[in-house]
């Protein structure tokens, strides 16, 4: 008889018994009390069992996963580009020869999957070859790995920045109570030493800025903001007309950064996508989007660097607060602009601009972005306000906007203990004092210029734009 037949008739055999026990059974289970308690009591003793072999196996994973972790070192990952390649593709070769060996190899498998993982450029994207490749114990393993890797970056953060030589770290001040009673904090950035008066505490450049787009082409720097005096020594873009800058370093500095991608080419490619982004911020004079789009190929550019700092941009943007946007024609069209410009550029970036991370990094941007002054006349013609919210009480023209790591941190005062200048004329901001300050004191800017405005009228347009309402010594006292 064929193997297949008695395959066959085996199943068939075993298909008639099934039935005829489960119609025994459900007769038991409805007519047999005592059954009913000896079947209830069965089922507790599995649930338990189940229960205690799955808090087995899981203490057992989590053991191996916190092995594993303690076991790598930041010395284990190579620094060049091409040592990353290399060392990628042997942890890759290595994890796969070893989860075939069987599953008492899954838990080295894992740490080499891992630390391919960690030099790959695109992290997300091998995660999910992983999921679809190997063994599902040792996917858990790696995702284990991962996650602890996460935790112990975010509790690490406040520990190394901001740096200690900028004389401020981030610490929890409270906010309030909420509605049901908890306190509620929030972080700012507070003194480490004391300063008086008029001193500087510390002075900034950008994670990214941009020029107001009327400024275009003129007499401003495309990359600093910088006022460009003498004509001679402006330094055009040799591809388009929107840029100017105002020394070689400064044009070679915005070429690595992000112009070289987001380059509008207007002698050669009239109808292309960084024209279509370029022209919309031209149009509504909002930045944010261009912001952005240099936001995300700087990303690129960090990541290609033989020496990448532990934290990226991005990990700084994501520990900032925001503002919540909901979804409009407005973000979608942004949206589709964003990955037109940088989709030949940045594989992936379709999957990576989803709406909630869209909307998420433009509500980081609007909170936390300053009106930058740079020019060296105070009353430049022809700069209107920018219709974005930004934090300023500059007098001069707003030149332009800048998005910073560590001045993101300070809190709006209508009486505050420093502001912020723009000595240099160009797009790095000081921290200077306007009284003393001791150690331990939290720093306060202003985000609005309240000169003339009620203490109603400034609570009222801060918690417009900012979701706060002002608890500073001016609003108390006048409340």
């Amino acid at each position: 008889m064929k193997t297949s037949t008695v395959v066959g008739a085996t199943i068939g055999l075993l298909a008639v018994a099934a039935v005829g026990y489960a119609i025994y059974f459900d007769s038991k289970r409805r007519n047999d009390p005592e059954f009913r308690r000896r079947l209830k009591k069965e089922r507790k003793r599995v649930l338990k069992l189940a229960h205690e072999e799955a808090k087995t196996l899981s203490n057992k994973s989590a053991q191996t996963v916190e092995e594993a972790f303690a076991g790598i070192s930041e010395d284990d990952f190579p620094t060049s580009m091409e040592q990353r390649e290399k060392f990628c593709m042997e942890q890759l070769s290595a994890g796969e020869a070893l989860f075939t060996q069987g599953p008492e190899h899954y838990a080295q498998a894992a740490i080499c999957f891992f630390k391919a993982l960690k030099v790959y450029p695109a992290p997300a994207e091998l995660v999910m070859v992983y999921q679809k490749t190997i063994p599902p114990e040792v996917f858990t393993l790696v995702m284990g790995m991962l996650s602890k890797d996460v935790q112990s970056k975010h509790e690490r953060y406040y520990t190394v920045f901001p740096p200690k030589d900028m004389n401020v770290e981030v610490k929890e001040k409270p906010e309030g109570v909420a509605a049901d009673g908890q306190e509620v904090m929030r972080r700012g950035l507070v003194a480490r030493k004391s300063f008086s008066a008029g001193e500087i505490i510390y002075t900034e450049e950008p994670i990214i800025s941009s020029l107001e787009p009327s400024l275009e082409g003129k007499n401003f720097c495309h990359y600093c903001l910088k006022q460009i005096v003498n004509e001679e020594s402006k330094v055009p873009c040799s591809k388009c007309t929107q840029a100017v800058f105002c020394s070689v370093e400064c044009k070679v500095s915005a070429s690595q950064e992000f112009h070289d991608v987001l380059c509008t080419k207007d002698l050669e490619y009239a109808s292309s996508p960084e024209h279509s982004l370029h022209a919309y911020t031209k149009t509504t004079r909002k930045l944010v989007l261009e912001m952005l789009a240099k936001f995300l190929v700087m990303m690129v550019h960090e990541g290609s660097q033989n020496s990448r700092p532990e934290y990226s941009s991005f990990d700084h943007m994501e520990q900032l607060r925001y503002l919540g946007i909901s979804s409009s024609e407005e973000e979608e069209k942004e949206m589709e602009l964003l990955k037109g410009a940088l989709g030949s550029n940045i594989p992936g970036i379709d999957e990576f601009i989803t709406e909630e991370r869209y909307l998420l990094m433009k509500g980081r941007l609007l909170y936390n972005i300053y009106g930058i002054s740079t020019s060296l006349d105070p009353n430049l013609d022809d700069v209107e306000p920018l219709p974005e919210r930004h934090r300023s009480v500059c007098d001069a023209p707003i030149t332009g906007v800048g998005f910073y790591k560590v001045t993101s941190y300070l809190m709006h005062s209508c009486k505050p203990n420093a502001k912020i200048v723009f000595s240099e004329y160009d797009h790095k901001v000081s921290l200077i004092t306007t009284r003393e300050v001791k150690a331990g004191d939290e720093l306060f800017v202003g985000y609005i210029k309240n000169d003339s405005l009620s203490t109603e009228e400034r609570r009222l347009e801060l918690f417009d734009k900012y979701r706060i309402r002002c608890m500073c010594p001016l609003c108390e006292t006048t409340d």
